[in-house]
């Protein structure tokens, strides 16, 4: 047991330090610059970083392919669910956005990447990739009442994802020069995402806490139960099972608050959750991690 809390304490001590840099830098520092280091990642980094995952992956596509087919299962179902409690309480839909959209991302990844290595950094960047696409997409279009199909074709994580996965493929050459830059750019993410969290949660303020606290409860226990059922109802294994269960109980992604502001709708109960998801992190994700390594 003492080594499962030394192997837990590594997972998720990094994570929590760099947030904690980006905490303190909030406080301390210069003005972080969210909107341009959020630009960066989502349309350079990231995909650099699917591209060469992709491209150099060990893990068969095929396997990585079913990874992506999970992750639209389970984030279906959990939209289906959220959708169906919201109403019951009659409720603003548009939260199911903020219910199902995890923290995959910034805290996600380096999870995942701790606690599985590159097989489980692969196919975390499998399931953020994924759901990047459905937020921007769907997402952006539940908020704003129409989709924008220009923008899903544009994507520059959408065409990092079929060039890598060609290359992977058909093992086609490519360019020292051009994997070496990808892999570069790609190594930003992961500390970059982190830090970014750190300054974001330290500038969010929930309001009307008890509600909040009760919602998030309620998104939380929705979030394990539809994270181990359907890596259970899939049949899904080792690095591949615990990869979508941790992504699916995620923390609710701050790129909800973004979005939600975008269109002008109320945040305060969107960024309520945002901090009650993440500091309830500190407890729940311990124990799914104890869960999926004991």
């Amino acid at each position: 047991m003492p080594d499962l809390v030394i192997q837990i304490v590594n997972i998720l001590g990094p994570s929590m330090l760099l947030a904690l840099i980006g905490l303190v830098w909030f406080y301390k520092g210069p003005t972080f610059p969210v909107d341009f280091v959020s630009t960066l990642v989502l349309n350079i980094s990231t995909p650099a970083l699917l591209f060469y995952t992709l491209a150099t992956s060990v893990v068969p596509v095929s396997a990585l392919g079913t990874m992506a087919l999970a992750t639209v299962l389970s984030q279906s179902l959990f939209a289906l669910a959220a959708i169906g409690i919201l109403r019951i309480a009659k409720k603003d839909f548009r939260l199911v956005v903020s219910y199902v959209v995890g923290n995959t991302g910034n805290l996600g990844l380096p999870v995942c990447f701790f606690a599985f290595g590159d097989e489980g950094l692969a196919f975390a960047m499998i399931f953020f990739s994924v759901q990047c696409l459905l937020l921007f997409s769907l997402g952006d279009a539940v908020h704003a009442g129409v989709i924008r199909y220009g923008r899903i074709l544009k994507s520059p994580v959408l065409h990092s994802i079929w060039t890598g996965a060609l290359v992977g493929s058909f093992n086609l050459p490519v360019p020292d020069v051009i994997l070496n830059s990808a892999h570069l750019l790609g190594q930003i993410v992961i500390p970059i995402m982190l830090i970014t969290l750190g300054v974001s949660l330290a500038n969010m303020r929930a309001k009307q806490l008890p509600a909040v606290i009760g919602w998030s409860t309620v998104r939380t226990l929705l979030a394990v139960g539809l994270g181990f059922g359907s890596a259970e109802l899939l049949g899904l294994e080792g690095v591949a099972r615990g990869v979508l269960i941790l992504e699916t109980v995620m923390p609710v992604a701050v790129f909800n608050y973004l979005l939600t502001l975008k269109h002008g709708h109320d945040v305060s109960e969107v960024s309520g959750m945002i901090l009650v998801t993440h500091l309830a992190a500190l407890i729940y994700l311990p124990i799914v991690l104890a869960v999926l390594l004991y």
